[in-house]
Parts: C-alpha cells; sequence; structure tokens
C-alpha cells in the first residue's frame, strides 16, 4: 500500500500571482510545503502537480532542484492532474494538499491519515475551515475513490476542485471528518491567497527562524500576538 502526496500548484494566482516561489526565510515557499510533508510518517512519496504552460517552467525548475518529482499537465483540469499523477506514481491512498499551505503539519496530516486508515472510508478530509484553521488543510482519499470521481465528476466545477464531487455526494463516497478541539477552532488564516496572508506567514517564520515549527506552536503565538494575527484578518476566502 503506497501512500502518495499530490501537492497541487501553479505561478498564475489571480490574487498573488508567483506566490509559490516567494522566498520564505530564503526558500521557496513551495519548498516548505513539500518539506514539512516528507516528514509525514505515512506519506511514501510526495509529488508536485502543475501545468504544463510555460509560466510554471520556473516552479517546476524550482522543485526538481529540491529533489521532487514533478507532473505536468492541464491547468484548468486539475481532477485529471491527481488522477494521471496517482496513475503514474502508483498511488494506492492519495493525500491532497494544496502549494499555498508553507505551515501545513506532518502531525496533523498523519493524525487524518490514521483516521482514514483505521475506518472505512473513501474520503476524510480535516475540518477546515469549522473546527480547524484555514492553512492546515489536508484531504485523504482511496484512489478507487478517484478514479470513480474522474469518471462521474462531468461539471467544470468538478475538473477544478479536485474533491468537491467526493464531498458532494455522500449517497456515493463514504466521507469522514477529523475535527478540532477549541484549541484549532479559530479564525486565523495560514493559507497565501494574497500579500497580507504572505505578510502574516513570514512574519511567523522569522519569529521563530525555524522551518519545522508546528501547528501548536503556531496557535499558541497567534494567540498571545493578535496584533500580528490580525494581518490578514480582512481577506476573505473565495467561494469554491
Amino acid at each position: 500500500m503506497k501512500v502518495l502526496a499530490i501537492v497541487q500548484a501553479r505561478m498564475g494566482s489571480e490574487r498573488l500571482p508567483g506566490k509559490v516561489v516567494k522566498p520564505i526565510l530564503n526558500k521557496p515557499m513551495i519548498m516548505h510545503t513539500l518539506d514539512r510533508l516528507k516528514k509525514s510518517k505515512y506519506i511514501d512519496k510526495v509529488v508536485l502537480a502543475t501545468s504544463d504552460l510555460e509560466k510554471d517552467d520556473i516552479l517546476n525548475k524550482t522543485v526538481k532542484e529540491g529533489c521532487y518529482d514533478v507532473f505536468r499537465g492541464s491547468e484548468d483540469n486539475v481532477l485529471e492532474r491527481y488522477k494521471i499523477t496517482s496513475d503514474k506514481y502508483c498511488g494506492d491512498i492519495i493525500i491532497r494538499v494544496t502549494g499555498d499551505c508553507p505551515l501545513i503539519d506532518p502531525v496533523i496530516v498523519d493524525n487524518v491519515v490514521s483516521y482514514f486508515l483505521m475506518n472505512n472510508f473513501d474520503y476524510v478530509r480535516l475540518d477546515v475551515p469549522e473546527s480547524f484553521i484555514r492553512g492546515f488543510d489536508v484531504e485523504v482519499f482511496s484512489k478507487e475513490a478517484l478514479d470513480k470521481t474522474f469518471k462521474l465528476a462531468k461539471e467544470e466545477k468538478y475538473k477544478e476542485h479536485v474533491t468537491l464531487y467526493m464531498y458532494n455526494h455522500p449517497e456515493i463516497f463514504k466521507i469522514g471528518y477529523v475535527k478540532g478541539n477549541s484549541f484549532y477552532k479559530k479564525d486565523y488564516r495560514l493559507c497565501v491567497d494574497t500579500e497580507e496572508d504572505f505578510k502574516l506567514v513570514s512574519l511567523i517564520y522569522e519569529n521563530f527562524n525555524d522551518e519545522n515549527v508546528s501547528a501548536k506552536d503556531v496557535v499558541e503565538f497567534l494567540d498571545k500576538n493578535r496584533e500580528i494575527a490580525n494581518v490578514n484578518k480582512q481577506v476573505v476566502q473565495k467561494n469554491v
């Protein structure tokens, strides 16, 4: 049984173009995401899935220089990107993470994977944003569930958002959620969509000067430094 983490990213972000290669502690943001995932106890392989457009050449080069594999495919059909990547790298269990989560925590990831493995689910997600902070997002699903989604999901919205079809169809897929307690049920925002988001994440990394800072330490820091936590308070999450 092979656990494959597929990280989707591209240079063409609407609100902050090129964000995935912007440096944090002198390292491209995408490399923080990949390197932190690599510390998971369950993940066998981490692969970047990006587009085959010329504008993503720099992302491809950056990640390959960091010794990670890259699959390049359709920019808009991200579902197809995941399907082909999972076929190529023979994943039995797929972990989906987006490249704009540079504080992704391998301990939280492993907790979600563990919950998936010990139960009879097709798909499990961290309960973001209802009871977990946005930016620690992780989804886990079986290769069978991905293949079924690729076959059944015909609307464009399902091709752009890989797992939307799964959790919109609980009559087809067995869905599970990993919920957080009050410690993680806060309105902080740790994904990077805007300049304000990037500023907050950079401030966090600069404070700790530690590429491996834990989610727990980050949350405690924000609890004690509300003026920093509020840097991106006005940013509104885009609707799916």
